[in-house]
């Protein structure tokens, strides 16, 4: 006679939930991982391997890098870049040129990356619909 008041029995319904649990659990945490994504004005979700960010109009843009940047300018579009960007006191949008790469600002607003500095644009930018 099975005892299914043993949590140890292989179909009890509290192992099953936990294992339900868990193997949930553990695909929510990775998705992240894999891409981000936002809606953008029209509802559509946009992913991309980056980070992601919305134009004046809500369109959704991402950066093509995992680690790269996506970011809203001044003048409300959205530029990309390999690593982390910033502003000089130019008002150029420089980025560092290694992936994730670090970008300083110093006090008198010039801008060193880690690598060499590159300008942000957005040729270095994903639109992609969630799902493809």
């Amino acid at each position: 006679m099975t005892n299914h008041s043993d949590p140890t029995t292989p179909y009890h319904p509290a192992t099953a939930a936990l294992v339900a649990v868990i193997t949930l659990g553990s695909l929510a945490w990775a998705a992240p991982a894999l891409a981000a994504c936002l809606k953008d004005g029209c509802d559509e979700i946009v992913c991309g391997a980056g980070m992601c960010s919305r134009d004046q109009r809500g369109d959704v843009y991402c950066a093509t890098l995992r680690h790269g940047s996506a970011f809203r300018t001044r003048d409300g579009w959205v530029f990309c870049g390999r690593g982390h960007c910033a502003v000089n006191r130019q008002g150029e949008y420089l980025c560092s040129t290694v992936e994730g790469g670090a970008v300083v600002r110093d006090t008198d607003g010039s801008v060193r990356c880690e690598g060499s500095c590159e300008y942000a644009s957005y040729e270095l930018c994903e639109r992609r619909p969630a799902g493809y």
